[in-house]
């Protein structure tokens, strides 16, 4: 049976792009075609029916048209970044570079190519900064305070800009911290650094006092929530994607302590890149879908297995 979809993935062998990969061989496997553009190494879970791995970087324009006049891309999932928040102020100019400009070469491409449709994963605590609320909706007055939630909120700008003159529609998903499965980053994704610091008997560093309070979400949960909103045909919109709710950093130290209690911690100076609190409204995205939120205890358990190699 000839699949629905063809779609090209960015960042496809990253931390939420394996979980992406993941969900679709395991529950829609008969549905997509995924073609990975990726700088990353491809991985066991790439070489899999359905899937296609291209090395390289989505800024190369050359490698775009050749991607795009070989496939018949129905939908784009972004999902790829050159930095994170503390590396982006390093040097602006290459995070402009690697993902303002980059992304809008990719429109370009959509755009001669008649590829209608772009998903994009924005971040929700770098794109609003700082903004002393109980919960943050997608209406508030973003004020970011690192180049990377600038760039993420001006790409955001230039989706909205490119749906207006070109007709290319958009999904923008403002995301909070998401942990779990397939993370294998050592500067960013609190819970996880915090679990593996345990397993490997080594110190975790915390900015700050540890009472800043943020939002995290199971990666499971984000993605069954794309494919949920992809099903539903929703478009144009700007979404945040959360728990709902926030828990100070000491708090979450406390739960992976019960579990693993060689856990140990040392408090740094705070960054000034870093939203200290913030927890994202979502009840826009829960009028859109119905979900249910996997309790942050049973999410943890689940990373550590993942962690120690049990799954």
């Amino acid at each position: 049976m000839p699949v629905k979809e063809t779609i090209l993935l960015l960042g496809g062998t990253g931390f939420i792009g394996s979980n992406i990969l993941n969900y679709i061989l395991n529950e829609q496997s008969d549905n997509y075609k995924i073609v990975i553009l990726s700088r990353g190494i491809e991985r066991e879970i790439v070489s899999q029916r359905n899937i296609e791995f291209v090395s390289g970087d989505y800024a190369d324009n050359k490698i775009l048209a050749h991607l795009f006049s070989k496939w018949n891309f129905t939908k784009v999932i972004h999902c790829a970044s050159s930095t994170i928040p503390l590396s982006s102020g390093n040097n602006f100019l290459d995070d402009i570079n690697g993902n303002l400009i980059a992304t809008i070469g990719l429109l370009e491409v959509m755009k001669e190519n008649g590829c209608n449709y772009i998903l994009y994963l924005s971040s929700g605590g770098a794109v609003y900064g700082e903004t002393n609320l109980n919960s943050i909706p997608e209406i508030q007055i973003c004020n970011p305070v690192s180049s990377y939630g600038v760039v993420k909120l001006t790409i955001e700008n230039y989706l909205r800009l490119y749906q207006k003159q070109y007709g290319i529609n958009y999904l923008i998903l403002r995301v909070s911290n998401p942990f779990g499965k397939f993370h294998y980053s050592e500067k960013q994704g609190v819970i996880n650094i915090a679990i593996r610091r345990a397993l490997n008997h080594e110190m975790l560093d915390v900015w700050g006092d540890g009472s800043q309070s943020k939002d995290y979400i199971y990666v499971d949960d984000l993605v069954k929530i794309i494919f949920l909103l992809i099903e539903r045909g929703i478009v144009n919109l700007t979404v945040n994607v959360g728990s709902g709710k926030k828990y100070q950093l000491n708090q979450i130290v406390e739960i992976i302590k019960v579990l693993l209690p060689e856990l140990e911690i040392r408090y740094r100076d705070s960054k000034v890149t870093d939203v200290k609190d913030f927890c994202l409204d979502i009840s826009f995205l829960q009028s859109l879908i119905k979900f249910e939120p996997t309790s942050i205890e049973k999410a943890i358990v689940e990373t550590i297995k993942f962690e120690r190699g049990d799954i």
